[in-house]
């Protein structure tokens, strides 16, 4: 896919009214989307447009509120500063079950765990295990959820 067609799709995504529409942009963009995800609308992911989408990865029953934002790719661009701070590059996972709260901003090479919250308006800097509630900037850790089953 072109470069120009995939932010096309993606600013689609973003606005995209329903859910269903939502997921495949997302899809089409080449992100993988597991089954029975939910998006709120105002997603923002934040890559490079080169990229094939593989390192945005959500996986079942996942529930990502209003205006969260993932970042895979991350730069100071044409400043001065690229040569001594780089790129930040990396993939985002969310696993089965997570749900993102709003305004959640989910920062290069993090894995939210299966079974975890992430408040609202937190941003999350590492990884969050399994089972976790994690709230903050950057955000920590809670308290653990007991499987329900």
């Amino acid at each position: 896919m072109g470069v120009r067609l995939r932010k096309l799709m993606k600013m689609l995504a973003t606005w995209a009214p329903g859910n269903e529409l939502r997921l495949s942009l997302l899809r089409a963009c080449g992100y993988r989307v597991g089954a029975h995800v939910y998006v709120g609308p105002g997603l923002i992911i934040a890559d490079e447009l080169t990229d094939s989408g593989n390192d945005v990865i959500i996986k079942d029953r996942v529930s990502i509120g209003p205006r969260v934002t993932i970042v895979t790719a991350s730069s100071p661009n044409d400043s001065r500063l690229l040569p001594i701070v780089g790129t930040t590059r990396g993939p985002v996972v969310i696993e089965e079950d997570a749900w993102i709260g709003a305004g959640a901003i989910l920062l290069p090479n993090v894995t939210v765990g299966a079974m975890t919250v992430v408040g609202a308006g937190a941003v999350v800097t590492e990884s969050i295990p399994p089972h976790s509630v994690a709230v903050g900037v950057p955000a920590r850790v809670v308290r653990r959820i007991e499987d329900a089953r």
